[in-house]
């Protein structure tokens, strides 16, 4: 038998291969999108990995949420005597202020992210300025400043382009910076150890350590971000001295970590941009499984005779089956080769997508190479694997049709109509459950758990595999119920008057048109692009345009104390009629709950990924327990706040020990209810406060909320610092903002508008990126049309030359065939759109927790879109049918 199925199949492929040109090409479009998505997370791991030192700049890093003690910096000291060298890198959110503005010529202040760092940075990999040189020299302080009013020592500094572009500066021009004046030397292109963020609250500057203590911006209270970079000896082995300092530094709540954890966030962020775009990836492999079956079914179709004459003479079904399933197999080979060549390319252009998406060029610094070595063998072989195995799932069942073919109703269909073709019909689709044979129900199960095995493999994570699959299924029956549903209504209703309408609805209601299949494929493609349209476009309404009328127009943080009075009467002057809400803040940790000490250090990469697999809930858990907690202390409870359990104190009321009122979620996490106890630690001081209330707080009211507020005078002592929030009109924004950088150069000023502006540009890259790549889907949803349209390609060339016999002209024919196209999109587009408005609400309520709101613009947008591809496929899929005589059909009849 297998010489006799090797044969079959070969003959079958080398003469029939054109009618699978559709097949080739679903598969190799999805193998192509998995590939590709394969090829580049598999390169930027080998980036990250080989330049793990250059991404930490150094062996060791020890973070800090507030500066070091004196004990902390002895226990850094004492590394020296081992050789250990140390520098000290500073990171905080400041101001900047041009010295001498000039109308026209830019924004005279410009929030900046300030970064300052010692000589020796950094350990490992390299700054990359303009123009080239030593990045210490660039940082060195310099007698006078230009524009500075007197003589004054001026430090270097090198800055990010966008803020020249911003201030209208260039290099050589002077900056103050706090107390401090500095002098652009440069502009930064790279830094080695800067993470990939796509949020930034402005452009980076970079000085030394000696230009940061003369801007007088860190102060006590401050928010700031310490770190301190080690490098260690060869002869010393770096683990060991991870798991020392730890304890040494534990009364510092700081983190230490290796290069080999170096940057958790970033590897965790390309893993998962990896895995999304290779779920899409597999959802266009998946649809791509619809065209396959679709061309198998119609190949069938096509070889009923040839079927019917090999089981005359005694081959059977299995053999049969066998032979067109190698063939199937041979054809999935070449279409997922197809696919490979397709992945590579795409790989070339992934980089410049996420490069857009991330506004940096991340990946260079990384050394990202997209070229093919050993660490591409496993993605293309991945790639292989799936392309055959998805061919197999999808082109088997169609292929257990051949045991339904009776050779005698095959030979008499000429005087007795084909029983396949009876409306009636006892057919795969239509047989009960209590009549489905063995073999069926064994290969349905085989089917599924196939498709979850796919989707777990490429997902890396069964819980993530199993959640897509289900979602896929999901999506698959309520489009194929729906379809039917439709497609049974359009049978009963009236018939147009109209040739070309009536004509139309007859191909798409009548048995063999592949309606049902053509709107599943549509729908999936349209639902994926149109959600993303979707939650982009509520985010930003809910988030941005939908703020608080009264929602403030400045945050100022970094008061000071002694700045809160003249800080008041400052706001007084320049907006009379906005006084400004100026709220206590003192920065904190929890170092137990309940009585129970807690573990203060954050969770190392290793931890970080087999929490991965946590669920969620677990994972908050622990954020609540590590993170770091800004307090307050209020008279009153504050604007939209509801206490849920226990009762808010008395303003006035004097307190024998601290209270403090916990944000409902939090007390839930922390396992807090009334009467409960928390520890809190403040730069080493710790105040133990017993839980009074617990409230539901809104945080989209843009107001300062706080998970923890305490009693009045539980933080008496305390290093204080002040956030303000003021609101005032459009045109006094400038004048405020200036006002308030020159009198108080250590208080940041945060504009609420450009906060949201930046959301909404990340967000619009963000959505980009993912429509580029679920484009993927929607082509594979084409091509099913495309092959769909193909299998009935002889039915719809006979009925076009009757019609021409008839007396119809092509223009008839056309519009005809334009109609049933644009009927065809028109369901898929309005099943997809609703699907996508289902799952855009799902996503909104549960995963960001806000609103839903109808978006008639984007689903009328999005329909339309797709009655016009479907049209557009339709006509290049069918035109060359207009061309044909009739005779020439007729006579081969």
């Amino acid at each position: 038998m297998i010489p006799f199925v090797l044969t079959m199949a070969w003959r079958e492929t080398r003469a029939g291969w054109r009618h699978f040109l559709y097949f080739l090409v679903c598969i190799a479009v999805g193998v192509g999108a998995l590939v590709g998505v394969s090829l580049f997370g598999a390169h930027v791991e080998r980036a990250v990995t080989k330049e793990a030192r250059g991404l930490l700049g150094g062996d060791l890093e020890v973070r800090l949420s507030r500066p070091i003690s004196a004990d902390g910096r002895a226990v850094l000291d004492s590394l020296l005597e081992r050789g250990v060298e140390t520098t000290h890198v500073s990171e905080l959110v400041a101001m900047a202020a041009t010295l001498q503005p000039a109308p026209g010529q830019g924004q005279p202040t410009q929030i900046i992210e300030l970064k300052a760092v010692e000589p020796q940075y950094p350990f490992y990999g390299s700054v990359n300025v303009e123009p080239e040189g030593r990045l210490q020299e660039l940082l060195a302080p310099r007698a006078g400043c230009q524009g500075a009013a007197a003589p004054e020592t001026c430090y270097g500094a090198v800055v990010q382009e966008s803020l020249l572009i911003r201030m209208g500066l260039r290099v050589g021009d002077g900056l103050k910076i706090g107390q401090a004046y500095v002098t652009i030397t440069g502009v930064v292109r790279t830094e080695p150890d800067r993470m990939a963020n796509a949020f930034s609250l402005g452009p980076r500057v970079l000085i030394s350590q000696e230009g940061l203590r003369a801007t007088e911006l860190v102060q006590v209270g401050s928010r700031i971000r310490e770190r301190y970079l080690l490098k260690v000896p060869s002869g010393l082995a770096p683990e060991p001295l991870v798991y020392e300092l730890r304890g040494r530094l534990s009364s510092e709540a700081a983190r230490v970590s290796g290069y080999r954890d170096a940057q958790p966030q970033l590897k965790q962020f390309l893993e998962q941009l990896t895995r999304y775009l290779g779920l899409i990836g597999l959802t266009a492999l998946f649809i791509g499984g619809l065209g396959v079956a679709t061309s198998v079914h119609a190949f069938i179709l096509e070889k009923l005779n040839t079927i019917a004459i090999l089981k005359t003479v005694g081959a059977g079904s299995a053999t049969v089956i066998w032979a067109y399933a190698l063939q199937a197999l041979i054809l999935g080979s070449i279409g997922s080769a197809a696919g490979l060549v397709i992945g590579i390319l795409l790989q070339q252009a992934l980089p410049w997508v996420i490069a857009g998406f991330l506004a940096s060029d991340l990946l260079a610094q990384l050394g990202f190479t997209a070229d093919l070595g050993l660490s591409s063998l496993v993605p293309l072989g991945k790639g292989m694997a799936l392309g055959l195995l998805s061919t197999m799932l999808f082109a088997l069942w169609p292929l257990l049709t051949i045991r339904e073919i009776k050779p005698a109703m095959i030979f008499r269909r000429d005087v007795a109509p084909l029983a396949s073709d009876q409306p009636d019909r006892v057919s795969q689709w239509g047989r009960s459950w209590r009549t489905i044979d063995r073999v069926k129900g064994a290969t349905a199960s085989g089917i599924g758990i196939g498709l979850v095995g796919l989707s777990m493999w490429q997902a890396g994570s069964w819980k993530v595999g199993v959640l897509f699959i289900g979602a896929f299924l999901a999506a698959v029956i309520v489009l194929r119920l729906s379809a039917s549903a439709v497609v049974q209504a359009l049978k009963k209703s009236p018939r147009p008057a109209a040739l070309t309408l009536r004509q139309a609805l007859g191909n798409v209601i009548r048995p063999g048109s592949g309606a049902v299949g053509i709107t599943m494929a549509i729908g999936i493609g349209v639902m994926v692009v149109v959600t993303v349209s979707l939650v982009e476009r509520s985010l930003l309404l809910q988030v941005g345009e939908n703020r608080p009328t009264n929602a403030p127009t400045f945050f100022f943080i970094d008061i000071q104390p002694d700045q809160k009075d003249g800080f008041e009467r400052l706001i007084g002057e320049l907006a009379h009629d906005s006084a400004p809400q100026l709220t206590p803040l003192v920065r904190s940790r929890l170092s137990a709950v309940n009585g129970h000490p807690i573990k203060l250090e954050a969770a190392t990469e290793d931890e970080e990924r087999k929490e991965q697999d946590a669920e969620k809930d677990e994972r908050r858990k622990k954020w609540y327990f590590t993170r770091e907690y800004v307090l307050t202390f209020l008279d009153d409870l504050p604007k939209d706040n509801e206490v849920v359990q226990g009762a808010w104190w008395k303003p006035g009321e004097v307190f024998s020990t601290p209270l403090v009122s916990v944000e409902e979620e939090a007390a839930k996490a922390l396992g807090l209810g009334i009467g409960g106890t928390v520890e809190l630690d403040i730069q080493g001081t710790a105040i133990t406060a017993a839980v009074s209330s617990i409230r539901k707080v809104e945080w989209g009211n843009f107001s300062t909320n706080f998970y923890l507020i305490l009693s009045p005078g539980s933080l008496d002592g305390a290093p204080i610092t002040y956030v303000a929030t003021v609101r005032v009109p459009p045109a006094q924004e400038v004048p405020v903002q200036q006002a308030v950088v020159a009198a108080f150069p250590n208080v940041t000023a945060i504009n609420i508008g450009d906060v949201f502006q930046t959301f909404a540009t990340v967000l619009d890259r963000l959505s980009l990126a993912i429509r580029a790549v679920a484009l993927f889907c929607v082509l594979s949803g084409a091509l099913v049309m495309a092959a769909a349209l193909a299998a009935t390609r002889y039915r719809r060339l006979y009925e076009s030359v009757i019609l021409k016999a008839m007396g119809a002209t092509r223009g008839v024919i056309a519009r005809s065939f334009a109609a049933e196209y644009a009927l065809l999109g028109a369901v898929g587009g309005l099943l997809g759109c609703a699907l996508a408005s289902a799952l855009s609400w799902g996503v909104l309520a549960f995963v960001f927790d806000l609103s839903w709101s109808l978006q008639p613009m984007i689903l009328l947008a999005g329909f339309s879109a797709t009655i016009a591809l479907t049209v557009l496929v339709g006509f290049l899929s069918t035109y060359r049918i207009l061309g044909q005589p009739p005779l020439a059909v007729l006579r081969y009849e």
